[in-house]
């Protein structure tokens, strides 16, 4: 009886790592811009500052709540769960993108973008998964 109130209590090893990388990625994610090795690709250079602006907030929020929802998850708030599973799928979608910019170094070609999203959608799908399978939904509910 007391073993099963144990394992109720502790979150799925799949859903710890999912948190883990959630609070790790958004802190990283912060940091990064600080260290200057954000986007130096001429077309992103050339953007006024208020696209840059925009570009970094997005970043910026996105690493905010990809932290807020790992804590959560740590927490056992079911809110958590859902966050995480939104943010994750929306950042793969702007990731892709700036995942094939960086990798072309400028304008990518339909190749580079398809094979970016190849790369992206498989490592956000691992993330997704981990977090959404049911004895992840059943840890916090």
């Amino acid at each position: 009886m007391e073993s099963d109130k144990l394992s109720e209590s502790r979150l799925p090893l799949g859903l710890k790592v999912a948190a883990t990388y959630l609070i790790l990625s958004g802190a990283i994610g912060l940091i990064w811009p600080l260290t200057g090795l954000g986007p130096h690709h001429l077309e992103f250079e050339a953007k006024s500052i208020a696209y840059k602006l925009g570009a970094y907030s997005r970043t910026y929020l996105f690493d905010l709540i990809f932290i807020i929802s790992g804590v959560g998850i740590f927490l056992k708030k079911a809110w958590a769960r859902k966050t995480a599973l939104i943010i994750i799928a929306l950042n793969a979608i702007y990731v892709t993108n700036e995942f094939a910019w960086g990798f072309a170094k400028g304008k990518p070609s339909l190749t580079i973008y398809l094979v970016s999203f190849a790369i992206v959608g498989a490592w956000s799908a691992i993330w997704f998964y981990l977090v959404f399978k049911k004895t992840s939904a059943e840890a916090l509910s």
